[in-house]
């Protein structure tokens, strides 16, 4: 057999990713916690700085200015208070825009930007009113936001984390400016460069994981240490006992000497009590290989008995077919697939006299062999009853009152009885609470015949079955069956169900009734798809095909 991995080292890895999970679940909290503090100090830092600018692109009317998109002299004078806010804040741009076209997120233009001392002598310029916006310089998702900010026309500060490919991750702060008449045109925006503040988180993550791998490594060899002194070392020698234990079993060594060899385990605990438990166990398994050898004998003389049985039950029933060969006024045929070795379902068909024909079908309460023997007694009582000459009420009368005068297991039968007189196709009926037959006439189609139903025989004794009759005409055919054909379940407990089998039967319904029972079978293998069945598939059906067999 192949080993897997040893307990020690499960037990060292389940450490080690037990700390590394710990290790990051703290990384994870401290990174969340401290990125908020900075983030939410720096949010407050723009939106201050945003509040110096906007007073003073109101006292300036800027807004009017854009809207006429004019650069008068109060345009330089509001420049120079930009400049002079930008070059005592820490922030990375001051700047104002606007959309030329408010639904064209991409029709943004520069209004105004302010510049530092140290970047003015460094070369740098002015944007003007009118300067389009460089194509990267904001983000699509940004872009939609300020779009949104306009159209809202609300004069709040608001906040945003953004990203460029020119300028990277920037916190950009943002708040709308209003013309004399109260209409919004513009933004007037701050951004602060925040890639200083991810390099330092990305410093801290790495801190905290340096940390928290030297510890991993001191608790782990720490546990590794402990566990095999009290918990590793114990098991392995219980293992160790349990597995040469099985190689004697695997070499069908004698129960006799099949001995546990003593673990030695002496910790107390819970591992001493598996050691004595597992003592325990082998010398109840040297115990049950000692019996096994009788139950397996009993069990194959059961298993004996039960094939004779269901060889005996299949010879109880006709099973040679055409059982009739010298007759050609009718073609009949049956089948009884048990769900278990023996069944509870049966057929049964026989000459009463020249002219009489008795065709049962029957479905006995249960499985197994009281089923099959307590149809044995129906099958037999019923036969006895018809071959008296009774009527198909009476058969099951008379056979009602037989069952139920020794019936003290309370089993029930279910019988569906019909005596056919051959010569002029009259069908007497009578049905003890079975499924409906389905009749076809001579080139239509089947269909149910809901007939009457009696109590199902062996309930109650008195009670007085009632008949009715058929006219079969050549050509016409007739299906009898058990509840285990429209009850088969597939894997999805959906039951086959009448229409399944009539359509089914309706397929070919012109085959002769061989045919149709292999065609309906199909079917129901098909539906099931092999899923497990609990109850017996018996079927049974005649075609009427008149004197000499003309149709």
């Amino acid at each position: 057999m192949k080993k897997g991995m040893s307990i020690k080292t499960k037990v060292a890895l389940t450490a080690i990713v037990f700390m590394v999970l710990l290790t990051a679940v703290i990384a994870l909290i401290g990174y969340t916690l401290y990125r908020r503090s900075v983030m939410e100090s720096y949010t407050t830092y723009a939106e201050t700085v945003l509040e110096y600018a906007y007073r003073e692109a109101v006292k300036y009317s800027f807004g009017d200015m854009i809207a006429l998109r004019e650069m008068p002299e109060g345009y330089e004078t509001l420049r120079t208070e930009l400049d002079r806010i930008k070059d005592s804040t820490k922030i990375e741009y001051l700047y104002a825009v606007y959309f030329e076209d408010v639904e064209d997120i991409h029709s943004l233009h520069y209004a105004i930007n302010a510049k530092t001392e140290a970047e003015l002598a460094a070369g740098a310029s002015y944007t003007n009113m009118g300067t389009p916006c460089e194509e990267g310089s904001f983000e699509d998702d940004t872009l939609v936001i300020l779009q949104q900010a306009v159209k809202s026309a609300k004069s709040d500060n608001g906040t945003l984390e953004g990203y460029s490919s020119e300028y990277g991750h920037m916190l950009n702060g943002y708040r709308v400016i209003m013309d004399g008449s109260g209409k919004a045109e513009g933004l007037i925006c701050v951004e602060i460069d925040i890639n200083r503040i991810r390099a330092g988180l990305r410093s801290y993550v790495y801190t905290v994981i340096s940390i928290a791998a030297l510890f991993t490594a001191a608790t782990v060899l720490l546990y590794l240490f402990n566990t095999k002194r009290y918990l590793v070392g114990p098991i392995e020698r219980i293992a160790k006992s349990s597995d040469s234990f099985v190689r004697k079993m695997q070499a069908n060594t004698d129960p006799e000497e099949l001995v546990f060899e003593d673990a030695g385990v002496k910790t107390g605990g819970e591992l001493k009590l598996l050691a004595d438990n597992v003592k325990s166990l082998a010398d109840g398994v040297s115990t049950y290989m000692t019996n096994l050898k009788t139950a397996t004998a009993e069990k194959e003389r059961i298993g004996t008995e039960l094939a004779l049985a269901t060889r005996l039950q299949a010879a109880f029933l006709p099973s040679v077919f055409p059982p009739f060969p010298e007759r050609s006024e009718f073609d009949i045929y049956a089948s009884m697939d048990p769900a278990k070795e023996v069944g509870g379902d049966f057929y049964d068909f026989y000459l009463i006299d020249d002219d009489h024909l008795c065709m049962t079908i029957a479905d006995v309460s249960g499985k197994g062999i009281p089923a099959a023997l307590f149809m044995m007694v129906s099958k037999i009582i019923l036969q006895s009853c018809a071959m008296l000459g009774q009527s198909a009420g009476e058969v099951l009368t008379k056979t009602n009152e037989a069952i139920c005068s020794n019936n003290k297991e309370s089993m029930f039968v279910t019988v569906w009885i019909g005596i056919l007189e051959i010569s002029t196709g009259r069908l007497t009926c009578a049905n003890a609470g079975h499924e409906y037959p389905a009749i076809m006439r001579n080139g239509g189609k089947f269909e149910l015949m809901k007939d009457k139903h009696g109590l199902v025989i062996g309930a109650m004794d008195g009670v007085r079955y009632k008949e009715y009759e058929l006219t079969l005409s050549p050509g016409d055919k007739l299906f009898v069956y058990t509840d285990g054909v429209p009850e088969a379940e597939d894997a999805h407990n959906e039951m086959f169900g009448t229409e399944r089998m009539i359509n089914a039967l309706n397929e070919n319904s012109g085959a002769e009734p061989a045919r149709l029972l292999k065609n309906v079978r199909a079917a129901v293998d098909g539906f099931v798809s092999g899923a497990e069945q609990f109850d017996d598939l018996t079927m049974l059906c005649i075609e009427y095909k008149g004197k000499e067999g003309a149709v």
